[in-house]
């Protein structure tokens, strides 16, 4: 069974828009479909025999776009199914709707309702800044998977900066891997006896800003965010399980890239502070680094982007992340070709423990409408008191081909 979500979550918002987008066939004009097809495989070659994890299991995912302007000159819908099955089956087996919304545009503002995925941020290895739409976990081990978030967004666009005002009705709550799976938490988690900071729970309304555009060579980006934290606390219970908790904040955030010839300077730093109890206290984090590419290698086959990045966090040892005081060197190759093929490999090392970790994301374009993706991590000498030590015999290997038609 494929469930949507973990609870059913602005049922209201989401009738409304299919209402809207429904009125009548002929409303909608003409509809662009656009879909993907993914074939996985996860290997974890040391899991240990016998134990009850799974060392492989293939997915299938299914990902539709749809698209129209009804004939209009300024209005915009867009509706994104995914739906996943893995062989492995439970929880594994996942839906969402990543966007359905309705954008409306003018000269200089445009406005966006109901469900929909922002992403914000510009440095490689983490997105600190990025906080408006929940982790998909089940989807992925590096985080970039995004839920989609009922939201209501009006933007006014400058000549050179854009100011965007949200409001977030609807909370979701991250779903955790199972205990039985590779790279689950060490520990039972009762995700679905939540607990929340904020009196009314999921029903609490977020509001978000932010303040963006560029001047010459600095592209930049300041942030605030006030509401349920999407990053959950885990509070230990007697029986031996935790439950995740969800206190409010308020994140100020700021982003920053800067263009120097074949240099990109760049800088993700918040600071966050809690409105309800919480586990830790205020805190400041931040991620700095450079990228420096090389152009025209071999005969002009391709480009080589060398990358460094460190990770701080002023909680220290108290921090809830494993990124807290760690290095990131990488090198990134863009290949000339046809077929986009590219490879992004890179070591993160902590600066404490000397923890290392081995990351490797390639992929390339197959045919006409298809691409094939490597995704591999390797947790190599890792402290038994570092954060991640749990991961260290949970080394994978994804394999995929997405068919695009």
């Amino acid at each position: 069974m494929i469930a949507l979500g973990r609870r059913c979550w602005c049922s209201r918002l989401i009738a409304g828009i299919l209402g809207a987008l429904t009125v009548s066939s002929a409303s909608w004009g003409e509809v662009d479909r656009q879909f993907e097809l993914s074939l996985s495989g996860q290997f974890f070659p040391n899991i240990k025999s016998g134990s009850a994890d799974v060392r492989q299991q293939f997915l299938t995912g299914l990902e539709a776009e749809f698209t129209s302007d009804f004939d209009s000159d300024h209005l915009i819908g867009t509706f994104l199914p995914y739906g996943r099955i893995a062989s492995s089956g439970g929880e594994m087996n996942h839906a969402d709707i990543r966007e359905l919304n309705l954008l409306y545009t003018a000269d200089h503002w445009e406005a966006i309702a109901g469900i929909s995925r922002v992403f914000w941020g510009v440095t490689e290895s983490g997105h600190l800044v990025d906080i408006i739409n929940q982790t998909d976990r089940l989807e992925g081990f590096d985080g970039e998977d995004k839920l989609g978030q009922p939201m209501v967004r009006t933007s006014h666009l400058f000549d050179q900066d854009v100011l965007d005002l949200y409001v977030l009705p609807g909370f979701r709550e991250r779903a955790f891997l199972p205990s039985d799976q590779p790279l689950a938490l060490p520990f039972p988690i009762e995700d679905d006896k939540a607990l929340y900071g904020a009196r009314n729970g999921q029903q609490h309304v977020d509001l978000a800003a932010r303040f963006s555009g560029y001047r010459g060579i600095i592209d930049y980006g300041l942030s605030w965010f006030n509401g349920t934290s999407r990053d959950p606390e885990l509070i230990a219970q007697s029986s031996g399980t935790f439950r995740p908790r969800y206190p409010l904040i308020n994140q100020w955030g700021l982003d920053v890239q800067l263009t120097l010839d074949s240099w990109l300077w760049k800088l993700e730093a918040i600071h966050r502070a809690f409105e309800t109890k919480a586990l830790t206290s205020d805190f400041s984090a931040g991620i700095g680094g450079a990228e420096y590419t090389i152009y025209e290698l071999a005969d002009s086959l391709f480009d080589l982007g060398l990358l460094a990045e460190w990770h701080f966090d002023s909680r220290d040892d108290r921090a809830t992340v494993p990124l807290q005081n760690d290095l990131f060197i990488g090198m990134r190759a863009s290949f000339n070709d046809t077929q986009s093929s590219e490879f992004l490999a890179g070591v993160f090392s902590d600066l404490d423990d000397r923890s290392v970790s081995f990351r490797l994301d390639a992929s390339r374009r197959v045919l006409d409408d298809a691409r094939i993706t490597l995704e591999a991590q390797t947790f190599l000498d890792v402290d038994p008191d570092n954060a991640i030590s749990y991961l260290q015999d949970s080394d994978f290997i994804v394999l995929s081909l997405q068919l695009f038609f």
